[in-house]
């Protein structure tokens, strides 16, 4: 079971997936991991680290290039974003996986704003799909569900200077904004459509600061997991405020 915890920029998807890896392994927190699976799990981060630690003679890595210049870097960066995500799931993968991002993000939100923004050429494009096709089905990466983080890019905006990540300072909130209206059509809307079941997040709030939040959290993912087991509904996305 792949279980995809999508969002913008900034939405909160690794202080979302370290809250829930707690949760599900501490033993004096047994009680979670038993109410919604006695399955194995995986914790999947997104491989910020492997982009990070792809530098130059200079010392500059791949992420602060694609920001500084996306004209020039956004095929690249693409490119190894997917391969990255691909590589990271099939060395860490378990019975149950939350996985920070998919491919498919990078796909219908970040490659397609590349390219309908003029960033990434036709021909580039195409290649990128190419590939993007082939990793999908010789790879055991197809979503179950997805569980989508969504808050305004305003407030993205805010918590990506907060927490001050390297290479991220040249973020435009317009770039924000366009990620915003991808993820949006995507995930309410193609993946709908799909029949991928959706659980909607709005954090727009910290709702994660005290015991009561998060015993509340646990048991909407709880109910979401239960349903996705026992998908039979006409609609797959579940809104929660």
């Amino acid at each position: 079971m792949n279980i995809y915890i999508e969002g913008n920029i900034g939405s909160g998807k690794s202080t979302f997936l370290n809250i829930l890896k707690n949760r599900l392994t501490d033993e004096k927190q047994g009680k979670y991991s038993e109410r919604i699976s006695n399955g194995s799990y995986s914790f999947i981060t997104e491989p910020v680290d492997e982009w990070l630690a792809t530098t130059d003679n200079s010392g500059k890595n791949i992420l602060e290039y694609f920001y500084e210049d996306q004209n020039r870097w956004s095929f690249a960066f693409q490119m190894n974003s997917f391969i990255s995500r691909v590589h990271r799931i099939q060395n860490e993968k378990k019975s149950i996986n939350f996985i920070e991002r998919s491919v498919f993000t990078d796909r219908y939100c970040f490659a397609r704003n590349c390219f309908t923004s003029g960033k990434i050429s036709e021909i580039e494009y195409k290649i990128y799909c190419k590939w993007n096709d082939w990793l999908v089905e010789n790879f055991d990466i197809k979503p179950t569900a997805y569980i989508y983080l969504r808050t305004s890019p305003e407030v993205c905006s805010e918590r990506i200077n907060g927490r001050n990540r390297n290479g991220e300072e040249s973020i435009p909130l317009d770039y924000l904004k366009q990620l915003h209206d991808h993820h949006d059509d995507w995930l309410l809307r193609i993946e709908k459509n799909n029949n991928v079941p959706v659980l909607e997040i709005d954090v727009t709030n910290n709702y994660l600061d005290n015991e009561k939040d998060i015993e509340t959290f646990i048991g909407h993912i709880e109910n979401f997991i239960n349903l996705v087991n026992n998908y039979k509904i006409n609609n797959p996305t579940v809104t929660l405020n």
